[in-house]
Parts: C-alpha cells; structure tokens; sequence
C-alpha cells in the first residue's frame, strides 16, 4: 500500500489530518470559541469530499481510503473521553499552580501564557485564584481554572475538574 500513489489520496489524507490537529486543540480548552463553528464547516465539507471520493473509487476501494477513516475515529474517540483537555492541563499543571499561588490583586493584566495556556484575565479568590483561557465562546461565557486547595468555591460558576481544579466559567 503506497499512499503516495494517489497524490489525490494524498491532499485528502493530510486535511483530514489537519482538521483532526485543530479539533483536538479547540476541545484541549473549557468551553468551545467561535471557531468551532468554522471547523464544523470544514469538517462538513470534508464529509462531502469523502462521498465524492468514494463515488469515484467505486471500482476498487484503495487502501488510502481508510487512513482518514481511522484518523477520523481516533479524534472521535479522544475527544470523547476528553483527552485533549486532560493531557494539555497535565502538561500545563505545574506551572499553573505556580502562577496561581502568585496571582496578586495588583497584576498588569497583560496576558501571558502559563504552561500551554495563554492566561487571560486573573483574581483571587478566598482561598486560591481563578484565571480565564479561553474568552470568545459559542455560549457567551469565559472559561478558565480555578484553583483552590483548601475548600470548594460557591457553586454555580465552578465545577470540580481534579484534585483542588475546578473549570471556571462567568457569562450569561
């Protein structure tokens, strides 16, 4: 099986890739931004390429052809079980948790990242501070973390993500 027989194949297999890497990095944030619709579209669009294709490889379904499908189920699959959130907080926890202990009510308000996250607005909060990542989203609301280890914030605006993490969102 040789992808690059089919350069067609080929063009097909690398935006199925690309629409896969830019799904997983819109779901590795709380909340969805306004270019979740755009993706939607593109995925949509690819869908209809992909009927094309398999109308004009009725003779004998190439092998190629299940390369998008199985990079299709395994974006299903981690977006799912939320994966790309989870790993993309692990892989920022530890230098969340710093800038958390350090937030002070007196900050320059730039926006700096954090880790993989570029951390938006910040305050504290009795017992920790909460921080915004994610600002434009299809719901009208901000999202961020919240980070209090010694007890959970009030209810409503928060909810327990892991260990003393809690998803913060403010809005309508």
């Amino acid at each position: 099986m040789r992808l690059t027989r089919n350069p067609l194949g080929l063009l097909f297999t690398g935006a199925v890739g690309l629409a896969s890497l830019l799904t997983l990095f819109e779901v590795s944030t709380p909340g969805l931004s306004y270019w979740a619709f755009l993706l939607a579209l593109y995925w949509l669009a690819l869908a209809i390429a992909w009927a094309a294709l398999l109308g004009k490889g009725a003779r004998g379904r190439a092998p190629w052809m299940f390369v998008p499908l199985v990079l299709v189920l395994g974006t299903v699959l981690l977006v799912t079980v939320d994966a790309p959130l989870h790993a993309r907080f692990a892989l920022s926890e530890s230098s969340l948790e710093r800038y958390a202990r350090s937030v002070r009510d007196d900050d320059d308000g730039r926006d700096r990242w954090r880790g993989l996250y570029r951390v938006g607005y910040k305050e504290k909060i009795p017992g920790g501070a909460q921080f915004m990542v994610t600002s434009l989203t299809m719901n009208w609301k901000s999202y961020g973390f919240a980070y209090s280890p010694d007890r959970a914030p009030e209810e409503g605006r928060y909810e327990h993500f892991k260990g003393p993490w809690y998803i913060w969102s403010d809005g309508p």
